[in-house]
């Protein structure tokens, strides 16, 4: 986790305590939404991974996900739960840009650990996550 930790940090100037908690709140996002992609493998490789989970998951997100999850019904999924991360990003003080800087180093990451392959199925299990980052899904 440091590894990434430090990646995320020089990439976004966001402090270690903050980057863990973003990447931890990343991390869980890719659980919940990436279906049964390389996700698992992933997180498992990392040492404090599901640490860092636990610990965003405890941060909250200020109602953010309930006030978005009462329009999920009708809107369905996808870009609403990207909207969802983001919100919880933004509460730990995250610039778009920050977030883009954070969710690019955490693939970097991603297919440095288990291989471009892998990787390619999560984002293409997550077509609004890889919008985001800039890439075409």
């Amino acid at each position: 986790m440091n590894k990434l930790i430090t990646r995320v940090c020089e990439a976004t100037g966001l402090d270690e305590a903050t980057a863990q908690t973003a990447i931890g709140h990343v991390l869980r996002f890719m659980l919940d939404h990436a279906g049964e992609s390389n996700v698992a493998e992933f997180v498992g490789k990392i040492p404090g991974a599901h640490q860092a989970i636990e610990a965003a998951a405890a941060t909250g997100d200020a109602g953010v996900t309930a006030a978005i999850g009462v329009v999920k019904g009708a809107l369905g999924f996808g870009k609403i739960d990207m909207n969802i991360l983001g919100g919880k990003l933004g509460n730990l003080g995250l610039s778009e840009k920050q977030m883009r800087a954070l969710l690019k180093e955490v693939f970097a990451y991603a297919e440095s650990l288990v291989g471009k392959a892998a990787v390619a199925t999560i984002t293409d299990a997550m077509p609004h996550l890889s919008q985001f980052m800039g890439k075409t899904a």
